[in-house]
């Protein structure tokens, strides 16, 4: 079975790799569909315009919450982005969120695999959260002792791999990223390290791609 086959070749590129880096949302905690109901209660008051508000902030994975505001108010609803807007969407985001994505269910598998692999070599988490916040989220969460490093917003993740595989991990194959949207996978190609997609979104466009973390964990 092709997924079985997969699996086989990610533990290989597993035993191979100095460092393991994990985005958050949608690779290790079913969060992103959370994150995506914050920004539809962020613009709620303008609904005529909530479809491509929507392809907006859905479509930008790697942009921050707060630049993704800007863009909304000032390239889509064509009104002005004050500083006191921009406190009142991150404080409503933030409110929307944060207990939400706490208690989210992991991705299954997601806890065990990443313990499984903390114990055995470096592991990293790396995230468009911003960076307060995803310490809070992971600390709250019991995973801090995972993690040698954690990084969120405001980050270039093809930048910050690059530097993670120059710094740890020089060869390609000694560096692997998994993570859930096609920017994930942008990124990894731009920073030349291996990378496996966990969920839907990319089934039958990556090369290398799972479910969840169940089978890594059998």
């Amino acid at each position: 079975m092709r997924v079985t086959a997969v699996c086989a070749e990610v533990m290989e590129a597993i035993q191979r790799a100095r460092a393991v880096v994990f985005d958050f949302d949608g690779t290790l905690v079913d969060s992103t569909a959370i994150k995506w109901r914050a920004f539809d209660r962020c613009f709620a008051q303008f609904p005529e315009r909530q479809a491509e508000i929507q392809a907006y902030c859905r479509g930008h994975h790697h942009t921050p919450r707060w630049e993704k505001f800007r863009h909304v108010y000032e390239q889509i609803l064509e009104l002005p982005y004050t500083s006191a807007i921009a406190a009142r969407l991150l404080a409503l985001f933030e409110e929307e969120t944060s207990e939400r994505v706490i208690a989210a269910r992991e991705i299954p598998g997601a806890a065990q695999f990443v313990a499984t692999v903390a114990a055995q070599r470096m592991a990293g988490l790396l995230s468009s959260t911003p960076h307060a916040t995803l310490l809070d989220l992971v600390e709250r969460r019991g995973w801090r002792p995972w993690f040698t490093f954690i990084q969120g917003a405001p980050v270039h993740k093809a930048r910050w791999l690059a530097q993670c595989k120059a710094t740890h991990a020089p060869a390609r194959q000694e560096l692997v990223f998994f993570g859930d949207a096609p920017e994930d996978a942008h990124a990894a190609e731009e920073a030349g390290c291996l990378f496996v997609a966990v969920g839907a979104a990319l089934h039958g466009v990556a090369p290398h791609w799972l479910a969840d973390f169940t089978e890594l964990c059998a």
